[in-house]
C-alpha cells in the first residue's frame, strides 16, 4: 500500500491526529473533507503538514510539536475516497449518514474503510449502499472509540492528544474479516484489539456512558454563565457515578442477548483504556483517580447544545433504546436520560434521533441482527 492509497477524511481533533500518526510512521495519506471546512485544510497545506503533540495528560505543555506530513489535502472526499486502497474515516456520529450518501456511489470493490471513534459508521455505509442498490466487496471496519483521549485541535492545522494504551476494540463487516481488519487497525495502532462483531464495538461507546449522565445530573452547574466546571471531579459525585455504572449494566445486558461473550466494565476500561492507574474500591474511587477529573468543561446556558448531549443522546443512546426495545432487553435508565435530556434541551431527541429502523434492521430480532453482521449485509 503506497502513501497515496491512504485517504484520511475528518479535520476534528481525530482526523487529524490520525493523519498526523500515520505521516510520523512514515505513511503520509490524503486528508480529506467537505468544503465547509476548506478552512482546516488550508492550514495543513500553508504549515506543510499538521503539528502534533502527544501530551501525557491534559494540563501538560511540556511535551513537544512535531510537523506531520501528509501526502495532499482534498476538498472533494468522495473523489479522493474512490480512488484508495485505505479510507480512514473520523467524523461525528451525526455525519455518518450524510457521508455514507455521499460514498454510496463511489466505493469500489477491494476497498477497506475503518470507521473509527464513534461507533455505527459501517452500519450507515451498508444502509447507503443498499439505499441506491449497489452492493460492492468493500471491508468495512468499526471501532468503539477514538484510539485517543482529549484529541483536540488548538489552533490552525494543530492538534494535541493522549494515545490510550487499550480499550480501542476493532470489528469487520462482514464478520468473517476480522483478522484483515485487526491487522489494518494495529498496523496504525498497536494497542488496538479485535472485538467479536460490529455489534459489540457499538455497544462499547464509552462517549455515551460517561458524557450523559455527567452532563444531565449536573445542569444546574453546567449552565452557569462565565465559568467552567469538572464534569467527573466536582460533578462525579457517588449518584452520578451509579448512574454511570447503571447505564453500563444496561448496554452490558444487551451485549449479553447478543450473545456476545464480552462483559468487561467500564470500570476496566478506564484502567485498560490507560485513563486510571488501577481500579479502586469502586467505580466512583476509579473514576476519581482517572484522567476524567481533569477536564474541566466550559459552561453557559447553551450548554446543552454541547455534543456530549446533542450528539450521544440522539445517535448513541436512541439508537441503544431502539436496540433494547428489538432484543427484548428493558433499558429504563437509558430511556429516562432521554426523557430528561429532551426535555430540558426543549427537542424531541427520541423522535429525531437514530434507530435499527433508519438502518433497515427493525423487526430483525437477535438471530437476523447476527446474521446481518456475519452477512456484511442485510
Amino acid at each position: 500500500m503506497t502513501a497515496a492509497d491512504i485517504v484520511v477524511i475528518g479535520t476534528g481533533g481525530g482526523g487529524l491526529t490520525i493523519a498526523a500518526e500515520l505521516g510520523l510512521a512514515g505513511r503520509p495519506a490524503v486528508l480529506a473533507d467537505q468544503p465547509r471546512f476548506g478552512a482546516a485544510l488550508e492550514a495543513v497545506d500553508a504549515a506543510g503538514g499538521i503539528e502534533l503533540t502527544f501530551r501525557t495528560s491534559l494540563t501538560d505543555t511540556a511535551s513537544p510539536a512535531r510537523l506531520a506530513p501528509v501526502a495532499a489535502t482534498s476538498a472533494d472526499p468522495a473523489a479522493a475516497a474512490e480512488a484508495a486502497e485505505l479510507v480512514v474515516v473520523c467524523v461525528p456520529a451525526f455525519g455518518h449518514e450524510p457521508l455514507a450518501e455521499m460514498l454510496a456511489g463511489r466505493w469500489q470493490s477491494g476497498q477497506t474503510v475503518l470507521w473509527v471513534g464513534e461507533p455505527g459508521g459501517s452500519f450507515a455505509a451498508v444502509a447507503a449502499l443498499r439505499a441506491v442498490g449497489r452492493r460492492v466487496d468493500v471491508t468495512f471496519g468499526d471501532t468503539n472509540t477514538l484510539p485517543y483521549y482529549g484529541a483536540l485541535v488548538s489552533g490552525p492545522g494543530k492538534v494535541g492528544a493522549i494515545r490510550k494504551s487499550g480499550g480501542t476494540l476493532v470489528a469487520a463487516l462482514p464478520t468473517g474479516r476480522l483478522d484483515y481488519v485487526t491487522g489494518v487497525a494495529t498496523g496504525i495502532w498497536p494497542w488496538a484489539t479485535p472485538a467479536e462483531n460490529v455489534w459489540e464495538t457499538l455497544l462499547l461507546n464509552f462517549n455515551a456512558i460517561d458524557h450523559v449522565p455527567a452532563m444531565l445530573l449536573n445542569l444546574g452547574a453546567i449552565q452557569q454563565p462565565d465559568a467552567t466546571f469538572t464534569l467527573w471531579g466536582a460533578g462525579g459525585t457517588p449518584g452520578v457515578v451509579r448512574v454511570i455504572e447503571a447505564l453500563d449494566d444496561e448496554y452490558r445486558a444487551m451485549r449479553k442477548a447478543l450473545g456476545i461473550a464480552n462483559e468487561t466494565p467500564y470500570e476496566d476500561y478506564l484502567v485498560g483504556q490507560g485513563l486510571a492507574p488501577r481500579k479502586g474500591a469502586d467505580l466512583h474511587e476509579t473514576l476519581q483517580s482517572s484522567l476524567l477529573p481533569t477536564l474541566r468543561f466550559r459552561c453557559g446556558p447553551d450548554a446543552l447544545d454541547h455534543r456530549f448531549v446533542s450528539e450521544d443522546v440522539p445517535y448513541s443512546l436512541v439508537l441503544a433504546s431502539s436496540l433494547g426495545r428489538e432484543l427484548g432487553v428493558e433499558v429504563p435508565v437509558i430511556d429516562s436520560l432521554i426523557t430528561l435530556a429532551s426535555v430540558a434541551s426543549g427537542r424531541d431527541y427520541a423522535g429525531e434521533g437514530k434507530t435499527l429502523a433508519g438502518w433497515g434492521l427493525a423487526g430483525a430480532g437477535v438471530e437476523g441482527l447476527r446474521a446481518a453482521v456475519e452477512a456484511g449485509w442485510w
